[in-house]
């Protein structure tokens, strides 16, 4: 039976801590939140680092070597970019 005992009341079907699940909802929540939060910063931390990128002068003798560009534009973009 349910109602009131004693001036307490019971809650629904006689269990008093059905007030507790919305505190168990409201962690889960914000468990769910942080571990989101947490994949979203630790995905952005595997992008290369600046030593594993190309330099310039291996990205210019890749283009020539592809054929992208002539003898000439290599030796003026080499030398518009002091490279040696």
């Amino acid at each position: 039976m349910h109602g009131f005992h004693n001036g307490v009341y019971d809650g629904f079907m006689g269990f008093r801590h059905v007030q507790y699940g919305g505190y168990i909802m409201l962690g889960i929540g914000l468990v769910l939140i942080l571990g989101i939060v947490y994949l979203a910063f630790r995905k952005g931390s595997h992008l290369p680092l600046t030593a594993d990128r190309e330099s310039p002068m291996e990205t210019l003798q890749k283009r020539f070597i592809n054929g992208e560009i002539s003898k000439d534009e290599f030796i003026e973009k080499k030398e518009t970019l002091n490279l040696k």
